[in-house]
């Protein structure tokens, strides 16, 4: 089972090693959440992959329909410390991508450790379906006022108080 953990990759070079639907998906993924996304492939960047092509980046995927290609991917991440995540191939992988309904500040990601993919798109499409517009608003309100909040409200269990009192009409 693999522990949720959100990461801030602004900025931070991610590596994608493929050129196919799914590694496009997955670059545009990791580029919506403002990773600077560096792709290798010889359809993309005129050269197959090598191991240092992995030198400091913050995460890889390994996309290709190579699985001798995607094993080095995570072989060489493996060796350097850095996640990687081998698609299609769980037992390869150091992290999975979620499935994401994102709203900002709202993200919602939904995993069922690669069992199912599809099984994790189909549970983001209902949480989302529960998630309305006025909701995502009112947290970037909250949001908004946080450090003002902690100044007023010192105390932290008071002003988990106040921010449950705050939502209260959209507790079940």
């Amino acid at each position: 089972m693999y522990f949720p953990l959100f990461v801030n990759l602004d900025a931070r070079p991610c590596l994608v090693v493929g050129a196919g639907p799914v590694a496009s998906r997955k670059a545009a993924q990791l580029a919506a959440f403002g990773a600077d996304v560096r792709t290798v492939s010889p359809e993309t960047s005129g050269r197959g992959f090598t191991e240092s092509d992995c030198d400091g980046v913050a995460l890889a995927v390994a996309a290709t329909d190579d699985a001798s290609v995607n094993a080095r991917v995570a072989a060489a991440c493996r060796a350097r410390g850095i996640p990687v995540n081998v698609v299609d191939d769980p037992a390869n992988c150091t992290f999975v991508f979620p499935a994401i309904f994102a709203k900002d500040p709202v993200v919602v990601a939904v995993s069922t450790g690669g069992a199912s993919p599809v099984a994790a798109r189909v549970i983001r499409d209902r949480a989302a379906k529960a998630i309305p517009d006025a909701l995502v608003a009112k947290v970037a309100a909250l949001g908004a006022r946080r450090e003002e909040m902690k100044r007023e409200l010192p105390d932290a269990r008071e002003r988990m108080r106040h921010y449950e009192k705050e939502l209260e009409e959209w507790k079940d």
